[in-house]
């Protein structure tokens, strides 16, 4: 699971070699490459274990580990292409002029609230609620 503790040491780990030039796995990219577009957070990764808590950056509360997982996990699902819907949702927003980084953060948004919502009741993620979820977000 992308936001478990083993992923939480991963991604510390990540980030160190990141700032010391270190070569990555070619399965470490997508989460460098998710670092990159957030340097704002480089400062919380040296944090460890509290970089998995929310902390306010630039005026706005983030959770830096939980920010960049979604960021990993959009890429992922696009990269497979599954569920399909995400790549229509993707091309829809980059459509209506929406910068990538921003559509994907949209989509992310929209992921998180419906995964956290159901791990809360102790349901399980609904893969079709996610795919309606995105045609909503584009049909906004």
């Amino acid at each position: 699971m992308l936001f478990d503790r083993d992923n939480q040491w991963r991604f510390t780990t990540i980030a160190k070699k990141r700032r010391q030039a270190e070569p990555f796995d070619e399965e470490d990219e997508l989460i460098v490459q998710a670092m990159d577009l957030h340097p704002e957070l480089d400062p919380l990764w040296e944090l460890g274990e509290m970089s998995a808590t929310p902390q306010e950056v630039n005026g706005t509360v983030v959770n830096p580990f939980i920010h960049t997982s979604l960021h990993v996990l959009v890429e992922q699902q696009l990269q497979t292409k599954s569920p399909p819907e995400i790549v229509d949702a993707l091309n829809a927003l980059l459509n209506r002029g929406i910068d990538r980084h921003e559509a994907v953060h949209s989509i992310a948004s929209v992921y998180a609230d419906l995964y956290f919502t159901t791990f809360r009741r102790g349901q399980q993620f609904e893969e079709l609620t996610y795919v309606e979820l995105l045609k909503q977000l584009v049909a906004e």
